[in-house]
């Protein structure tokens, strides 16, 4: 089937050639008819042209006769009478009075007194002081249907004394149009600015009078107040062409020419109908050719191909084309087929081998993750929960791992009734291995705090007892520990390489570092930690960090900084420590624009709330 589309793509240029070229026949058919038309326009427009020239030398001169100007009535009827006897193609002449009163008439007037005030010819002819052309009536004298001309006579003074006006036949008209030859089945009319039909060809009985029955045609001769043509179909849907113009300069009346638009295509559509029996010949022709061709030396090789390549699409693999059943470039294609069978049979067990490796790699990848997840809940239920609040003080943190486990740490325990314990650690790395090490210095501390006196001594424990595992491991561990002992309200402040923490005073806007230095825990078996005794009042906050906040960055690659972070705490003591806690959180996520971390992140804030 696509060979006999190709075939009909090959036939589609011819086609789009034959179709250009009915189109261009079109164009010059429509051109060929608009201008015959617009030549039988020009020749009834001279002829009503010269009718009407001579309608305005005989009325001019019926302005410069005594007779009709010196007022003698039975003077002026009688001259009216002989000229209308002498010009046939008119049915009146009278002459009006200003105010629209007939004076006289070459015709009996059917009353004592008729008046034409009212008629259009008479009240241009009025306005205008010069010669005009009616539109379509019937005349009050007559009783006939006539075309009307009026001039003005003036007196010394340039006013109008009365108006001479000549009603005219419309059967000379009709009469002219029939001495034309039309084209089969075309119509010409002449319509006055009413849209009147004042004569039609053919004739049609009762349509001389009445309103053109084509809206639409009307309203085209309206918008090509010039004349032209267009095309426009009837109230039938018939579509014609339509030539018209006007036959005064005025536009006052026009004539046009409608030709059917079958008639004026009736050759070209013959010969398009005859190519296109040529082309779906040759078209048919061609196909049953290509048919036979293709049956006898493609359709059955490549059969055979598809019939191969059934039985590989469903799982046999084994699938070979005989290779003497097809010959050519097809030949060509199967031995290709067979190679390719060939190499899919040997990928499908690789694939197999790698499916079996994939399922036992995801089975651990699960286990992994079920591990790592039990890791970050036991991670998650060493920290505090709750803020701890005990001897007069409050303390809340919080920690922001950058990973799903870990290497800081924070806790804060009571001391008996008399203090509370506090300490805030960080290994170096991420990952598992940093929060093993960690959760080792948690449970180092836990045990060695009550027994120690003083956070310099918890220190000095921890360093001894994680350096082996530190050292080995290729870690450090930087930490504080901050002891407070309620009754004398001091808190007792120890740093093993890890940033200072921030002092807030009550009444004070001013924060200040507590600097105790002492070295990261791991990097030398015996040292000594040094601490800071701080007198704590109502109102002082303390906050531990690790280096995750003030470390944190922005996308221009600045730090948050220590200053930042006392001040955003100075500027917000009056909060709770755990309110406290969450806005600092959400401050260094605002700054770095993201609520995931480059490094662990943990927090401890201190308030003393009672004496």
């Amino acid at each position: 089937m696509r060979l006999l589309g190709v075939v009909v793509l090959v036939l589609v240029p011819w086609l789009a050639l034959v179709l250009y070229t009915t189109a261009d026949e079109r164009r010059n058919a429509i051109a060929t008819v608009d201008a015959d038309a617009m030549r039988l326009i020009r020749v009834v427009s001279s002829t009503q042209a010269a009718q009407i020239e001579g309608a305005r030398q005989l009325l001019t001169a019926f302005a410069r006769m005594p007779q009709l100007r010196d007022g003698d009535r039975a003077q002026c009827a009688r001259l009216l009478a002989e000229l209308l006897s002498a010009y046939p193609l008119y049915l009146n002449f009278a002459l009006a009075e200003p105010d629209g009163t007939m004076s006289c008439s070459a015709r009996a007037l059917p009353a004592p007194t008729v008046n034409v005030a009212d008629r259009m010819y008479f009240r241009r002819a009025f306005e205008t002081r010069g010669f005009v052309v009616g539109d379509y009536q019937v005349g009050r004298v007559t009783g006939l249907p006539s075309i009307n001309y009026a001039y003005p006579i003036l007196d010394n003074a340039g006013q109008v004394r009365a108006v001479a006006f000549a009603a005219q036949s419309l059967a000379w008209l009709t009469g002219a149009l029939s001495d034309l030859e039309l084209p089969a089945g075309a119509s010409m009319i002449v319509v006055d600015r009413n849209g009147t039909l004042l004569a039609r060809m053919p004739h049609v009985d009762g349509a001389i009078g009445m309103r053109f029955a084509e809206p639409r045609v009307l309203d085209a001769f309206a918008a090509q107040r010039g004349g032209g043509v267009f095309q426009m179909a009837d109230a039938d849907g018939n579509k014609r062409l339509w030539a018209h113009a006007p036959l005064l300069s005025d536009a006052s009346l026009r004539v046009a020419i409608g030709v059917p638009e079958t008639v004026a295509l009736a050759d070209v559509n013959r010969r398009l109908a005859r190519n296109l029996a040529a082309l779906g010949i040759v078209t048919l022709v061609a196909l049953a050719t290509a048919w036979y061709g293709s049956k006898l030396f493609i359709l059955r090789p490549v059969q055979a191909l598809v019939k191969a390549t059934g039985k590989l699409a469903s799982g046999k693999l084994d699938t070979r084309v005989p290779l003497q059943s097809v010959r050519g470039e097809l030949g060509n294609l199967a031995c290709a087929f067979n190679a390719m069978a060939a190499t899919l049979e040997k990928r499908d067990r690789e694939l197999r081998i790698a499916e079996e490796c994939r399922r036992s790699a995801e089975v651990e990848l699960a286990v992994g993750r079920a591990h790592m997840e039990i890791a970050r809940q036991i991670q998650r239920s060493m920290l505090p929960e709750d803020p701890l609040r005990a001897g007069g003080v409050v303390l809340a943190g919080r920690c922001i791992p950058a990973a799903d486990v870990g290497g800081d740490y924070f806790g804060y325990f009571p001391r008996g009734r008399a203090g509370i314990d506090a300490f805030l650690g960080d290994v170096s790395g991420h990952g598992v291995g940093a929060a093993l090490l960690m959760a080792e210095a948690r449970t180092t501390f836990m045990a060695e705090r009550l027994a120690a006196e003083g956070a310099g001594a918890i220190l000095r424990k921890l360093n001894r007892l994680l350096y082996d595992d530190l050292d080995h491991a290729g870690h450090f561990m930087s930490a504080c520990c901050a002891t407070f002992d309620s009754a004398a309200r001091e808190l007792r402040y120890a740093n093993a390489g890890h940033p200072p923490a921030i002092l807030l005073r009550a009444g004070e806007t001013q924060w200040r570092s507590l600097n105790a230095d002492g070295a990261l825990l791991g990097m030398q078996r015996d040292v000594e930690f040094g601490e800071l005794r701080i007198a704590l009042r109502v109102g002082d906050v303390v906050t531990f960090y690790t280096d995750g906040v003030t470390e944190a960055r922005n996308r221009d690659g600045d730090q948050f900084g220590m200053a930042r972070l006392g001040d955003l705490v100075a500027a917000h003591r009056d909060r709770e420590p755990e309110s406290l806690v969450a806005h600092v959180v959400a401050e260094v996520q605002r700054f770095a624009g993201s609520e995931r971390f480059d490094d662990d992140v943990t927090i401890v804030i201190m308030k003393v709330t009672q004496p």
